[in-house]
């Protein structure tokens, strides 16, 4: 692999790996801002910390999802240092969402909470990995039927520019 698509790769990867951590970040303040913690007197009630615990757990766990299917949503082959990133940050938020649950004393909500994040988790990773997959395109030298003679030059330099544009396709997504 020369240099500069090394390099390139490389400060992709950093890239969303930050977009990332911004995303879990800006979820974990917003959510803060929004539903702040309990505030702890002399003699902190323990109740109302679990339950401060499995709440934002929840919204977490909503948050991460909703970022999560945002990022199926856009095109992938389009823009995928981002998408991976905002992917990243709703991972990165799910996993905030499982440990800030696991510190609840709650048994059965801590329970729902990991769950839930193993349902979307999974069905999120089957979605991208699986399921999203592209087809490569029909040659055009595959439907000489179509009642009009093809030119083969044309034929060759179309499949030429198809393998180019899927090979760029491919690395852009690695």
């Amino acid at each position: 692999m020369p240099q500069r698509n090394l390099s390139q790769t490389v400060l992709q990867i950093v890239f969303s790996f930050f977009l990332g951590l911004v995303v879990v970040a800006f979820v974990g303040i917003a959510l803060n801002t929004f539903y702040p913690e309990p505030s702890s007197r002399i003699e902190p009630d323990q109740a109302v910390w679990d339950t401060w615990r499995i709440v934002t757990g929840t919204w977490l766990l909503i948050c991460a999802t909703v970022v999560m299917i945002a990022s199926m949503l856009i095109r992938t082959e389009a823009i995928p240092v981002i998408t991976n990133g905002i992917l990243l940050g709703g991972l990165f938020t799910m996993i905030y969402a499982v440990t800030m649950s696991l510190s609840a004393a709650n048994a059965w909500p801590r329970l729902a909470v990991v769950a839930g994040a193993l349902v979307v988790t999974v069905g999120v990773a089957y979605w991208k990995f699986a399921v999203r997959k592209t087809q490569p395109p029909t040659p055009l030298a595959a439907s000489p039927d179509a009642g009009m003679p093809v030119d083969p030059g044309l034929t060759a330099r179309v499949d030429t520019l198809e393998q180019k544009l899927e090979g760029l396709r491919r690395a852009l997504n690695d």
